[in-house]
């Protein structure tokens, strides 16, 4: 039912008058679900329908009314004219198809941009308007989303565009086509000021805005149902040889495909809008929302032996990343998709406040119920992690990153598709970062995937947390089928918290409720959250310059000498001389016992006597 209404919708919105299938006028019944909705308040104040969630199309005004704190918006060029447009229209003169849409809409274009306040986080805002001739990008449309993007650099301003139509204006020609350069053009030059860059993709999003100015932002976010893409629905369905699928071309189809951050209801998005302009413009918490931390920290229990480390890590209750990021993170806003071809479950992405600072996680995320099921890392969601990265370093986020994953995977596909090459680049970004990082190992360490998001300025490792440079069940030669040569793989490996910060590769254990974290986690939880915070302040008081020298100094120093190193090189050198002189007593021991033994000699031929 939703994908026929969104294609009706579609036809109707290609001839620009969407007026007529939704007019102005309330309606009684939903269009989609057919419930009574005149009096409901989602509908009346959001032109939302409160059964089906079906989103109704509304004018740039409109928009700006939901999104603009009161009396707050200041419209910018509202009066600027195209004075020369090409006319060879088969439907009449395009002045005159310009001048009746506006008569009807009270624009002179089919964008508005100005400046505003949302929720108190002042910004530009650049909405474009499907009612008028379909929000088809003119030059004067181009022009004024260019002159609103240059005025939002020149203020210091981040920007949101509200992106409804966004398709070809024919009657201009090629003119038509140049204005994705230039919006393009003027993106570009705005991003290099480093301001936050936001585009909400409305029904539809099609044509040359969405190819051109809409996907360069930092973050792409949907309404519910949105038609969204480059051709229109009509052209891919007479192109494609089956049937499509139900959910094809909307934002659904999109954010499962990796190409958007999240699809956000009408109803919340101004509140979620002004929180993320808050966490990439480094606005700190309010003093009324932050609780700081403990001072006290927990006593870090009795060390766990490996292979009960190794269990416990594997139990089926044990927090995942996704807990503890819901409950170490307050507002946390994620972010999906690698903006290339897909949103990877492997990885959880986003940004959020620890506490008071605003900060980017990402967290290797273990299926919900293992039930002996792998979990493993894919070059999609390490591609996910690198987005991420790049967003953390732009806007100067401090990044914490959850390592929790048996490994990199070791399938064809993901070989095929550069796991490799994903790893390295996932490792280099954030060698550079010039951000402060934490890493935290919740739960198993396994080879590369692991160290994949494990470089970092301090590294801590909760307590019965596992840290391997191969997979548990899984040897060189093969996977492991008896348990008991797992068990011995395992006690060889040095995998502990205890073995790792001795070895230098971590720089704080964090205790864990009796038995693991899995028996408390609300518990562990609050004393990670603790832990995150102290380190994290920590490394943010270095320069850039120096945060970036330490680190590359941490891991280039990886394996040499350390003082832990030369312990077990002394006790094993101890070992094997009390082994050799052990064998030197046993051996000086059976000599006496030689000696002190009586010796039997052979007996002497007789000899005969002379006898005179």
């Amino acid at each position: 039912m939703r994908n026929l209404g969104n294609l009706l919708v579609h036809l109707f919105n290609r001839q620009g008058r969407m007026d007529r299938i939704f007019p102005s006028s309330v309606h009684d019944r939903c269009l989609y679900c057919e419930e009574e909705i005149r009096d409901s308040t989602s509908y009346q104040s959001f032109r939302v329908c409160p059964y089906c969630r079906f989103h109704y199309s509304l004018s740039a005004r409109q928009r700006i009314q939901l999104l603009a704190d009161r009396k707050s918006f200041r419209e910018t060029h509202k009066y600027l004219n195209s004075v020369a447009p090409i006319t060879f229209s088969q439907r009449g003169s395009y002045r005159n198809l310009v001048s009746k849409d506006q008569n009807r809409t009270g624009l002179t274009e089919a964008t508005v941009t100005g400046t505003c306040r949302i929720d108190g986080v002042r910004t530009m805002l650049v909405v474009l308007d499907f009612g008028f001739m379909g929000g088809s990008m003119g030059s004067v449309v181009g022009e004024k989303i260019a002159l609103g993007l240059e005025e939002a650099a020149r203020q210091e301003l981040p920007l949101v565009a509200v992106v409804t139509g966004g398709g070809a204006r024919i009657q201009e020609g090629v003119l038509s086509l140049m204005q994705m350069a230039k919006t393009v053009t003027a993106a570009s030059r705005f991003k290099e000021k480093g301001l936050p860059f936001v585009v909400v993709l409305a029904n539809p999003s099609t044509g040359q805005a969405y190819a051109s100015f809409a996907n360069l932002a930092d973050v792409i976010l949907a309404e519910p149902g949105s038609l969204i893409g480059l051709s229109p629905l009509r052209a891919l369905r007479e192109l494609s040889a089956t049937p499509l699928p139900l959910d094809a071309h909307t934002a659904e189809s999109h954010l499962e495909h990796g190409l958007l951050d999240n699809v956000v209801d009408r109803e919340s998005l101004k509140v979620r809008l002004a929180v993320l302009l808050r966490l990439l413009t480094g606005e700190k918490l309010g003093k009324g929302e932050f609780r700081p931390p403990p001072r006290t920290r927990p006593a870090l229990g009795a060390d766990p032996e490996v292979w009960e480390a190794a269990s416990v890590t594997r139990h089926g209750d044990r927090p995942s990343a996704t807990y503890y990021i819901r409950n170490v993170l307050t507002q946390f806003f994620e972010l999906h998709g690698d903006r290339l071809s897909g949103d990877d479950g492997t990885i959880v992405t986003g940004v959020g406040y620890l506490y008071d600072l605003p900060v980017a996680v990402v967290g290797q995320q273990r299926p919900y119920s293992l039930d002996g099921a792998k979990y493993h890392v894919n070059p999609d969601g390490l591609r996910k992690a690198q987005r991420l990265i790049k967003l953390a370093a732009r806007f100067r986020l401090p990044v914490i990153s959850y390592i929790d994953t048996q490994g990199a995977d070791p399938g064809l596909e993901a070989e095929e598709h550069g796991m490799g090459n994903a790893i390295a680049t996932t490792l280099s970004q954030l060698l550079e970062a010039p951000v402060p990082i934490i890493a935290a190992i919740i739960g198993e360490g396994g080879n590369e995937g692991a160290l994949s998001l494990g470089i970092s300025d301090r590294t801590i490792m909760q307590q019965y947390a596992v840290f391997s440079p191969i997979t548990l069940n899984r040897a060189p030669g093969g996977p492991f089928i008896d348990p008991e040569v797992d068990r011995e793989a395992a006690e060889a490996l040095m995998l502990t918290a205890r073995d790792c910060l001795e070895l230098g590769i971590i720089d704080a254990i964090v205790p864990e409720p009796a038995d693991g974290v899995q028996n408390d986690p609300r518990e562990g939880a609050a004393v990670l959250k603790a832990e995150i915070y102290r380190r994290l302040k920590e490394v943010s008081k270095a320069s850039r310059s120096k945060l970036l020298g330490e680190r590359y100094k941490k891991f280039r120093q990886m394996g040499e000498t350390s003082a832990y190193s030369q312990e077990a090189m002394d006790r094993e050198v101890e070992l094997l001389l009390r082994i050799t002189a052990g064998t030197r007593r046993t051996a000086q021991s059976t000599r006496n016992n030689r000696k002190r033994a009586p010796e039997k000699t052979p007996e002497a031929p007789a000899i005969p006597l002379e006898v005179d």
